[in-house]
């Protein structure tokens, strides 16, 4: 017996057996997706839609809302003590961010910011010069875990992320 055309018919029975299941393979696919458009059918092939319109927890809080569960934090109120030191010789305008909208001007007096969980605060306005102003969390008034006080960062004026409030 020949081993090259032994090996030739072999691979060629294997090739075949190969092409079938794959063919088989791509036949059953294509059923089973027309068979997804039928909402009864679906119900049973797919988990997701068994628990569709269930929810996984109950109770979940929305720290970016502002309708804080009442409770949930104590009713306790925060605040933050925002200075901005500016380079001698520099001009600067920098407002202070609250969810996208200003919330103040940081200018030669501390700002004074009253804030909730879930607030971002953002800086933005403009240094003149080569040299950078630095935002400093001066005071937090209540249990904060960030920001901490004493966090700065230097800017430019360009809209930059300060930090977030949680409590």
């Amino acid at each position: 017996m020949d081993f090259d055309r032994w090996l030739q018919r072999f691979v060629s029975k294997i090739e075949k057996i190969l092409f079938r299941g794959a063919l088989v393979f791509i036949v059953f696919l294509f059923i089973v997706q027309a068979l997804m458009t039928e909402e009864n059918i679906r119900r049973y092939l797919s988990p997701t839609d068994r628990l569709e319109g269930k929810p996984l927890e109950e109770n979940v809080q929305d720290v970016f809302s502002s309708n804080v569960e009442k409770g949930f934090y104590a009713e306790e109120e925060y605040s933050l003590v925002v200075e901005a030191v500016c380079p001698p010789g520099h001009d600067q305008e920098l407002f202070i961010l609250r969810n996208g909208k200003v919330a103040g001007e940081l200018a030669d007096e501390p700002l004074s910011l009253d804030v909730a969980p879930g607030d971002m605060l953002e800086v933005v306005g403009t240094v003149t010069g080569g040299t950078p102003a630095v935002v400093r969390i001066k005071e937090v008034h209540g249990e904060l875990s960030e920001p901490l006080p004493g966090y700065e960062m230097t800017t430019f004026g360009e809209r930059e992320l300060l930090g977030w409030i949680l409590p």
